[in-house]
């Protein structure tokens, strides 16, 4: 008796020491992960650039865009109060804020896996196979935008789900829920789509944990448009954007490309059918393993992808990553000892599989190179800005997220911004004929007849635009600025 008693003190002493080395591991290997990536010189190619812009220029939208009068709120604000914040605390420049956004996003959908599952390499390397599998999706945790704090709210549901079944009493889950549901609803704003996996529990007929996390969750979605202090009106501009984005356009390649079907993603059933093989020929086959409200989830998101792709990598890939990992979990748990020593071994190969797949540069997918973009503070270049009070016409949002993050405190509007829909009317219907005829030189001149000596348009082009009524500069290679012609100036 006395020696199983000192041999269950050991197996815990040394399963407490496996434990705390193995978090040290992972945590290790996601933050390098990290770190090596921005030491590529990485640097985020679209809405990351408007956020930070914005809280450096300190202006609201109404000043940076001609805008459509219906949108009158920002649809991040607790986002851009967390950037401010930190700015204002730190005193970073515009680089630096870009960096913290990165860096904090993608430790808020990673990190707090680590310590939800009993075995934390499972997450380790479910992530090192989504980088082999999905890159794409591993690529968008470092785009630096506040959409991946929803997603780590994903996250957070498919680890309390179970937990709110089993006990009587779930009140730390409930909480949890309704805390990080207004979060998300703060700074993502997106909250309509929170029934998603409102809809997986349907499916999964778990009737009372279905209630419970309706009610944690809507009174999440209530405190968090509470929190923007015009809670109707931030409700429902997110819906009324939401619809418009989808509905103002005449085929779907005007819409942006996150908004585009996707392909369908092929290695879903070879991932998914591979570890529930394994479950079978291990003999371990339980219903419960694809009838759940996560496995659900997964499912409805991917064939939502075949409506717009963010269903896929926003929604089901979040469920389908937590869900390869309670799967490696069973697999660790079937072939190791929880005290045992190969643990390390295991949990050091992920770890390093995950560092090795996600930081290399190859094709220079993280050092691409940065174009250097026109700025106001640049003798060259600032007469082929807008002056102060004018309107950059611009048909492309690559040109709106880095002339506006290169010069935040530029004192002119953008015709054209993060999303068309927040166009006014006039400009939409102008934007969407360019689009309409492939960018044709004569579908410019609705703009070009009301441009002003303030004015500007901005294109990218291969070569020199023909677009009468204009003469152009490339103020950066490849990259054109037009401005009335003196004799139309006089």
């Amino acid at each position: 008796m006395i020696n199983a008693i000192n041999d269950q003190r050991t197996h815990d002493t040394q399963y407490r020491i496996i434990r705390s080395a193995i978090l040290i591991l992972c945590l290790g290997s996601i933050f390098l992960t990290c770190l090596q990536v921005l030491g590529h010189g990485f640097f985020p190619l679209d809405d990351a650039l408007r956020h930070v812009a914005k809280v450096i220029s300190g202006k609201p939208w109404s000043q940076i865009l001609v805008i459509r009068p219906e949108m009158t709120m920002d649809s991040h604000p607790g986002w851009h109060v967390i950037l401010s914040l930190f700015q204002s605390l730190s005193g970073c420049d515009i680089n630096t804020l870009l960096n913290f956004s990165v860096i904090f996003l993608f430790l808020a959908f990673t990190i707090p896996p680590v310590f939800y599952f009993q075995r934390s390499e499972a997450w380790v390397a479910s992530l090192a196979l989504s980088s082999i599998f999905f890159f794409n999706c591993i690529f968008r945790l470092f785009y630096g935008r506040p959409y991946i704090f929803s997603m780590a709210m994903i996250l957070l549901f498919c680890f309390t789900w179970n937990k709110i079944k089993e006990k009587n009493k779930p009140w730390l889950e409930l909480i949890a829920l309704f805390v990080v549901t207004a979060l998300a609803t703060w700074i993502h704003g997106t909250w309509y789509l929170f029934a998603l996996p409102l809809l997986g529990l349907f499916l999964a007929r778990q009737w009372r944990v279905l209630l419970l996390t309706s009610i944690a969750m809507s009174l999440g979605v209530i405190f968090g448009a509470l929190l923007t202090g015009s809670p109707l009106t931030f409700l429902y501009q997110m819906v009324f954007h939401a619809l418009d984005s989808f509905g103002n356009h005449f085929f779907t390649r005007q819409l942006v490309t996150e908004f585009q079907p996707f392909s369908g993603e092929i290695p879903v059933f070879l991932l998914t059918g591979g570890l529930l093989l394994w479950r079978w020929a291990r003999g371990e086959w339980d219903n419960r393993n694809v009838d759940n409200p996560v496995f659900y989830l997964a499912v409805i998101g991917w064939l939502m992808g075949f409506v717009a792709a963010r269903f896929w990598v926003d929604w089901a890939w979040p469920a389908l990553a937590f869900w390869c990992a309670l799967e490696i979990q069973t697999v660790l748990e079937y072939y190791t000892e929880k005290h045992s020593w190969r643990r390390l071994i295991f949990a050091g190969m992920f770890c390093l599989v995950l560092l090795l797949s996600v930081s290399h540069d190859g094709n220079s997918r993280w050092s691409r190179e940065v174009s250097l973009w026109p700025n106001i503070e640049k003798q060259d270049d600032r007469p082929w800005l807008p002056d102060a009070g004018g309107i950059l016409y611009n048909d492309s949002m690559v040109l709106f997220y880095n002339v506006f993050f290169h010069n935040p405190h530029g004192p002119w509007r953008y015709a054209l911004g993060f999303e068309p829909i927040w166009m006014t009317a006039d400009n939409l219907k102008i934007y969407r004929n360019i689009q309409l005829t492939r960018f044709k030189n004569e579908s410019y001149f609705p703009w070009v007849k009301i441009m002003t000596r303030k004015d500007r348009m901005m294109l990218i082009r291969q070569a020199k635009p023909q677009i009468e009524g204009l003469e152009w500069h490339e103020v950066k290679p490849t990259v054109w600025s037009g401005r009335l012609k003196q004799k139309e100036q006089q």
